[in-house]
């Protein structure tokens, strides 16, 4: 099934291809050129200095190439960088050379959409200045459509710099043939949440106090994010596709509109003062996001973030966007309380436009296994029987859960696996038609814990074992959950089962610890049940 939100994407970056080549060829192409863009293309210097300290990344896979990142510090004005591509860590076989601008306009970050390359195939890539040379990094592209091989994702979400050391991305980074890194959002802290290590205070922003609202403000926090090894080792080891949460540009804010319990337009969510409009702060927010990620924006909207990409046969990966087009929390955003109006129909968790776009294509999808990305918890999630502990996720949206997850069931949709982060914690489950056990079963869910935020027991107060027995009270459809560890998810998809593997690091306070493995979990082909292996 072809992408509706990627595909626009690469049929213009395909259309780009088209027209460099003909340049490069001397064919005659339709249209007017357009002789000052070329005088001003021709006018950007050579970079000489500067430096790769934030390292590279490559992005959004196809069979047939990807988007390529680096940011370079030092510049002072727009300035072409070289890169390589070659299908060996030495760079004998080069397959592909270009001069791609670090533009001064987008913080001289730089984005190289590669094509051409083979399917299921690892490639090399670095960039240069005259002077300087970035580290080499690795991607493979994706199996072509019509492969039925074994697929290997890693997931997670929820990197809260000054939590603690990115050691679950360290283990991320050195996990064998992973066809991809998928990240679930809160790849930032916009604020000061947690206290950790001395050496990971976070001094961004103009208060140097880790708050960030203006564009130069979220730029500097990328940047601080992004010159962390561990993370760096993570987007050179493996492709990466990433999605948003709220923390990009505000804590559970909703649509154009911040979190339903503040009632003080001047304030935050967390009570700091608000230095910039909200708006304004989200158009921010979103503009460093794409800036400092490796992925090209939609030419037709260019904070369009959902879409779906093919995986082979085997499967279908779809991302959704839970913040841009949501409707406010009901009952003021409150935690642990009964909330009637969470199952008022009518309210939007995906806004219109995307919901139609997923339940469509979920459907008409003829890979074997769906694999939905989702920023937050799919499943229920039950203070008491009956009574939605959070209404930030999608329990908070109850009755647009139900329609969605009626209708695939309705089209007889098979092999539906979430795959959500935000709330971190590990979770496994069986996902029904209503999120709760009494509904018909239609999917599972795997909730992949987070980096280094911490978790229900020292955000609620609540001991995880108390925790753990309102789970079993509450929430039988939730087969395990693990309160107190820091790590990630790796899923494996074969053509008769899917497996999932949480992963955890002992401790994110010391700056290494190697993550362990913490449960498996086996969902197989036709049945809509995981079980704990």
């Amino acid at each position: 099934m072809a992408p509706e939100g990627l595909l626009d994407e690469r049929r213009a970056l395909r259309r780009r291809e088209f027209l460099i080549a003909g340049a490069a060829t001397g064919l005659a192409v339709a249209g007017p050129v357009n002789y000052a863009a070329m005088a001003r293309a021709a006018k950007v210097p050579v970079a000489t200095g500067g430096s790769f300290a934030h390292g590279v990344s490559s992005g959004f896979p196809s069979p047939r190439g990807a988007t390529l990142w680096t940011r370079v510090s030092g510049l002072e004005r727009s300035s072409k960088v070289s890169l390589e591509v070659a299908t060996d860590a030495h760079f004998r076989h080069v397959v592909h050379r270009a001069h791609p601008t670090a533009a001064a306009a987008k913080d001289f970050t730089v984005h190289a959409h590669v094509g051409g390359l083979k399917p299921a195939h690892e490639y090399h890539y670095r960039f240069h200045t005259k002077h300087k040379n970035s580290r080499v990094g690795t991607f493979r592209t994706l199996p072509p459509p019509d492969s039925n091989q074994t697929l290997r994702i890693g997931f997670y979400s929820c990197q809260s710099y000054e939590a603690g050391y990115y050691n679950a991305l360290a283990s991320l980074a050195r996990e064998k043939d992973l066809d991809l890194v998928l990240c679930l959002g809160d790849y930032i802290y916009e604020h000061h949440y947690y206290d950790g290590p001395a050496d990971r205070v976070d001094k961004t922003g103009k208060n140097k106090d880790g708050d960030v609202q203006t564009l130069a403000e979220y730029r500097q926090k990328y940047r601080l994010y992004q010159s962390d090894k561990n993370l760096q080792a993570l987007h050179a080891a493996h492709p990466f596709v990433v999605i948003w949460d709220d923390h990009e540009v505000e804590d559970n804010y909703a649509g154009t509109g911040p979190d339903s319990k503040q009632p003080d337009p001047t304030l935050e969510n967390s009570g700091y003062p608000r230095r910039v409009p909200f708006g304004k702060r989200r158009k921010n927010g979103y503009r460093a996001f794409f800036e400092a990620m490796p992925r090209m924006p939609h030419r037709g909207d260019p904070n369009l973030i959902y879409g779906s990409i093919r995986l082979g046969k085997m499967a279908e990966l779809y991302l959704t966007d839970e913040r841009q087009y949501r409707d406010p929390q009901p009952c003021q955003d409150a935690l642990l309380t009964d909330c009637p109006d969470d199952l008022a129909p009518g309210r939007t968790f995906l806004g219109s436009k995307q919901k139609r776009w997923l339940k469509r294509a979920v459907p008409k999808s003829k890979a074997r296994w769906n694999l939905l990305a989702s920023e937050t918890m799919m499943m229920a999630l039950d203070s008491v029987p009956g009574s939605h502990a959070n209404q930030d996720q999608w329990d908070g949206y109850s009755a647009e859960r139900e329609e969605i997850l009626s209708h695939l069931h309705s089209k007889n949709v098979k092999n539906l696996v979430v795959l959500s982060g935000d709330i971190h914690t590990f979770i496994a489950g069986n996902l029904t038609t209503t999120g709760e056990q009494s509904g018909t079963p239609v999917g599972t869910e795997l909730v992949g814990g987070s980096v280094t935020s911490l978790g229900l027991p020292e955000e609620t107060g609540i001991p995880a074992a108390t925790l753990e027995a309102l789970r079993q009270s509450s929430d039988p459809h939730v087969i395990y959950a693990e309160f107190e560890r820091r790590g990630y998810c790796v899923v494996t998809v074969k053509k008769e089962e899917l497996l999932g593997e949480f992963k955890a690091v002992s401790t994110t306070q010391q700056p290494s610890s190697p993550a362990t493995s913490l449960a498996k979990f086996q969902v197989k082909s036709g049945t809509p049940k995981i079980e704990k292996v």
